[in-house]
């Protein structure tokens, strides 16, 4: 926060939110961008638990809104039931000022085509998007961005930086991987 970063992205799974309410303690909160996220555990988040959740969340963060409040790893089987189940009360928590965007996350490791976010693209729910984009898989240049910006949806990049890009055995394993499902063609790499 000294040095000018003034974003800050949690969630409740990640069981850092009480952290990042020490952190900002004394600060103006205006000058503060958080997002945090609430999981659907096996898809299913009833609108009681959607707004429970976002409640303790504000409680653990020591604030009355936050900026962006997503829906947390969907899977795409799990998108619609949860749209139509708490897609309302999403919007209703942002009328009443407690959340000022609305965001979705994808899982990408089972995700990889970004074929929730695809979906999600359709409706004018969503405020700002979580996207996987990487050195190892950037489809979602084409399958996510290029729309998102055509309906001026925000996007935040996870896993930027993967793990396998921080071990080159790991780093071998997946590009054999990527080539074997003909995302990558050997041609264009050093497998050396």
């Amino acid at each position: 926060l000294d040095a000018g970063v003034n974003f800050i992205d949690t969630a409740e799974a990640y069981q850092t939110e009480h952290i990042v309410s020490k952190a900002i303690q004394g600060r103006k909160r205006e000058d503060i961008v958080i997002s945090t996220k609430k999981s659907a555990d096996d898809g299913i988040l009833t609108p009681q638990e959607l707004q429970s959740g976002l409640e303790a969340s504000l409680k653990r963060l020591g604030t009355d809104y936050v900026d962006v409040y997503h829906l947390h790893g969907i899977l795409p089987e799990q998108y619609e039931p949860l749209l139509t189940s708490v897609g309302p009360t999403l919007q209703s928590l942002q009328q009443a000022g407690k959340i000022r965007f609305i965001g979705i996350t994808e899982h990408t490791n089972t995700d990889s085509s970004h074929t929730m976010l695809q979906r999600a693209l359709q409706d004018d729910l969503w405020d700002v998007m979580m996207v996987g984009f990487n050195l190892l898989n950037q489809s979602a240049r084409k399958n996510v961005l290029v729309e998102a910006q055509a309906k001026g949806v925000g996007i935040l990049v996870m896993f930027a930086v993967r793990l396998a890009l921080s071990r080159p055995e790991r780093l071998q394993a997946v590009l054999q991987a990527l080539i074997a499902s003909g995302e990558v063609d050997p041609n264009e790499i050093d497998l050396a």
